[in-house]
């Protein structure tokens, strides 16, 4: 009897669930936009919340209620949606923060990115976009899949691994390329497209219809923008940054009047040596690709294996040179700034520590004559499926 007595009144103590919230009361944010305010110390704030449709077959159907409001911080700008939302904004679901070209180029975003690193609902796996124009015009941008824009934006990044064409950064990741010192950030870049700007579609019912894209990347000193990189730069910066999973590539263009490839990677490995260059401490770049060939053209005659074999060998030396040209002009780009946003000093800070010392007080300075080689190397693993392929000399479908 007695110790029935004492776990009844330790359960009567227990706090219970007293602060907790239900689902339905909830207003899950999913993506947030920053832009420069009209009035000095202010910034444009976009807050795209999801509403899931009533009677909606699945938990994916959401409506859009985007807002955008005008504040001094995020805080301020939570506590004003919250008088219109009619539920509570949770941060928790928040999916993509969008930067602002204007905000970006004023180098003023890092203020309002501390609240996302401080308050505890915020979490630091979060993705982070550069816009280019504005984050209120990405975020109201109207898909013609119905998605919203901010959910767009985070399904292409998770499967961007297939393309491997623009860097993938969160918030964590962001803040402690930041907190190093050595290497300049660098963000993916988001555009809202049309028909005719670049690619061509019907729009089902909507002119005003769009798509979202992300291509391209944006160097930055700190948080102030500095300049784009265009498509090929990325690229380069993909491949030099070891962050290539799968990769689409082609040589079509690169050689006039000859045989053409086009194919994708299967795997790929860049390592990094700190060694002597003409004389001279430098970082060496060793790049190793195994990729698949899936087109060939410009074929003008049926080969024999031993020429398959041979073709299969010049389409390596020319996947090489798409490779390497790519990151060449990353390179060049690098220098151009004199911005480190490759990690060339992450890197020899790794290999070399003591060499690291002598130079890096001076590291900006540098970067324009620091020397750099390169080597490519491409092993074409599978050359095709196709057995009766005008390529070779095997019999033609529906012969014998």
């Amino acid at each position: 009897m007695g110790l029935g007595v004492i776990l009844v009144a330790s359960i009567l103590c227990l706090t219970g669930c007293w602060g907790k919230r239900e689902v339905e009361e909830l207003a899950p944010l999913i993506g947030v936009g920053f832009d420069l305010g009209e009035k000095p110390g202010t910034f444009l704030i976009t807050h795209q919340y999801s509403v899931p449709k009533k009677g909606g077959s699945t938990g994916s159907e959401i409506e859009d209620r985007t807002f955008s409001i005008e504040a001094s911080s995020a805080r301020e700008s939570i506590e004003k949606i919250s008088k219109v939302t009619f539920r509570s904004p949770f941060m928790g679901s928040l999916k993509v923060m969008v930067i602002g070209e204007d905000l970006a180029k004023a180098g003023d975003f890092n203020d309002i990115l501390d609240f996302a690193q401080r308050f505890a609902e915020f979490r630091r796996s979060m993705y982070l976009v550069l816009a280019k124009g504005k984050a209120q015009d990405i975020l109201n941008t109207k898909l013609r899949s119905g998605l919203l824009p901010a959910m767009a934006i985070k399904n292409t990044i998770e499967g961007g691994d297939e393309i491997s064409c623009f860097p993938t950064v969160r918030l964590g990741h962001y803040l402690t390329i930041l907190g190093t010192k050595i290497t300049a950030p660098i963000l993916p870049v988001v555009e809202s497209v049309k028909s005719g700007e670049g690619l061509e579609y019907k729009a089902k019912g909507n002119d005003e219809a769009g798509e979202i894209r992300l291509q391209g990347a944006g160097v930055l000193r700190g948080d102030h923008f500095i300049d784009f990189l265009s498509n090929e730069e990325t690229k380069g910066y993909m491949w030099l940054e070891n962050d290539v999973l799968h990769r689409l590539i082609s040589t079509v263009g690169i050689e006039e009047d000859k045989v053409n490839f086009a194919g994708h990677v299967l795997k790929s490995k860049t390592k990094y040596k700190v060694q002597d260059i003409d004389g001279t401490i430098g970082l060496h770049y060793q790049i190793k690709a195994s990729i698949a060939v899936d087109e060939v053209l410009g074929v003008k005659k049926q080969f024999s294996n031993p020429e398959w074999l041979e073709l299969m060998k010049g389409a390596e030396k020319s996947l090489a040179k798409v490779i390497e040209k790519e990151c060449k002009l990353s390179i060049k780009k690098e220098r151009e700034l004199g911005l480190d946003f490759l990690g060339i000093g992450r890197h020899i800070e790794q290999k070399n520590p003591k060499y690291w010392k002598t130079i890096k007080d001076d590291w900006e300075g540098k970067i324009a004559d620091f020397p750099l080689s390169l080597d490519v190397q491409v092993v074409i693993h599978h050359s095709g499926m196709s057995g009766s392929s005008a390529t070779t000399n095997s019999p033609g479908e529906g012969q014998e």
